[in-house]
């Protein structure tokens, strides 16, 4: 592969798989097969009445599923070539398969109307469809969509359904489609009531987070008597702040070094002590500035900031981009407390973004060190923050065993299906 080919690779979103794709020999009792010896299109014209309302659906990239689109008249719709899906079709969007978009269409969308953007496939005798639904997240199966398309840009790309009904694939028998597929389906059940338990959890420390800061629930000393009142501050005369910045990218005795250089991409876990990218130590004061441990790393600029408000507490020292500050706690505030109360005020400090012009949203300084916080007792502070901690312990917990059991689904997809 030339360095031109792999420059644009690296530039091509997680969702897209644009490897050459390699099938192994069977595995005993296996064959293997062309997708069109198992697959077919079908098609369902549909008429369009004018007065008559339709329900139209997508496919989610990443093969998320299928979604409705919402509801139109015939009159409304402006592209009349559509087709009707049907529960159990294999559903293909051409212009988004490279991510990943296909999916099964449950019963629930039955009836409901395609483009011609779309491709539908039903399954052959010899085809499990839940077998299929797990194949389609191979990365083989991704390939083979990848290698089937045309285009000169990544999300222009055209799928060419003819092409790829000819790639191979290896088959069992349908006894052990059902078998593997029967099996994969009780590992994602587990994943379900995982995330269920994690989301249970958050929603149960966001409102034990409010009652907190609101101090409708106070926490008392060890000998059981009262914490004094809260004292009300402003939020810059009990912290430090600093900006980051980005190291010369041409000059490669900055880069590729052992200090985390954190930007939007790495800010999505409570605590922070890697990121993809990092920076030598002659970077430092050359662009870009080291944060301490303990400090909080907050996202001020980004588009993520119109979804969400990314907080994080360093456990060693990082750098940091020009996007986030850096923020120490000076005045007798704990740095879990601080955390903690500016998650607790997500929600307001998200009505604080305003945009910037180039589609970004952006969270002015003076404004945020300008926000009233009534700050507790430091001993009353670290039993708010024990208390929080073990919660996002337990959630972190959750959250590994999801991980190990996706990336054991993950092996096993790999493993059995190429």
């Amino acid at each position: 592969m030339s360095d031109e080919v792999e420059e644009l690779v690296r530039t091509f979103p997680k969702s897209v798989q644009p490897g050459v794709p390699k099938l192994k020999a069977p595995q005993p009792g296996w064959r293997t097969v062309k997708f069109g010896d198992v697959l077919f299109p079908v098609v369902r014209p549909v008429r369009l009445d004018d007065g008559q309302s339709y329900r139209l659906v997508t496919v989610k990239r990443s093969r998320g599923g299928i979604e409705e689109r919402g509801r139109m008249s015939g009159r409304q719709i402006a592209v009349k070539s559509q087709f009707e899906i049907e529960g159990g079709d294999f559903l293909i969007s051409k212009r988004q398969i490279v991510h990943g978009a296909c999916g099964v269409v449950t019963d629930d969308f039955a009836g409901a109307i395609v483009s011609n953007e779309y491709s539908i496939l039903r399954c052959s005798p010899e085809l499990d469809l839940n077998f299929l639904r797990y194949l389609s997240h191979t990365v083989y199966f991704q390939q083979t969509c990848f290698h089937s398309s045309i285009g000169v840009h990544v999300e222009k790309m055209i799928f060419k359904l003819d092409e790829w009904l000819d790639w191979p694939v290896n088959l069992p028998t349908l006894r052990e489609q059902e078998k593997i597929a029967g099996f994969l389906g009780v590992v994602d059940g587990k994943i379900s009531g995982l995330r269920q338990k994690e989301e249970g959890l958050k929603r149960f420390k966001a409102g034990l987070m409010q009652k907190l800061f609101s101090q409708e629930l106070r926490f008392t000393r060890d000998d059981g008597s009262d914490f004094p009142d809260w004292e009300e501050k402003r939020l810059g005369e009990i912290t430090r702040w600093s900006s980051g910045g980005t190291p010369s990218k041409d000059n490669p005795d900055f880069w590729d070094g052992d200090i985390p250089w954190v930007s939007a991409l790495a800010m999505h876990f409570p605590l922070i002590s890697d990121a993809p990218l990092k920076v030598t130590k002659s970077a430092i004061g050359k662009g870009t500035r080291m944060a301490p441990r303990g400090a909080i790393l907050m996202l001020v600029r980004g588009s993520m900031l119109y979804n969400r408000i990314p907080i994080c507490v360093t456990t060693r020292e990082v750098a940091f981009n020009q996007d986030v500050k850096a923020i120490v706690g000076t005045g007798g505030v704990t740095h879990e407390f601080l955390a903690s109360w500016l998650r607790a005020n997500e929600s307001l400090l998200m009505s604080m973004v305003t945009g910037t012009g180039i589609g970004a949203g952006k969270l002015e300084t003076s404004e945020l060190q300008d926000m009233p916080i009534q700050v507790p007792h430091p001993e009353e502070q670290r039993k708010i923050a024990a208390a929080l901690s073990a919660l996002d312990g337990k959630i972190a917990g959750v959250r590994d065993q999801i991980a190990g059991l996706e990336t054991f689904k993950k092996g096993l997809l790999q493993q059995m299906f190429v």
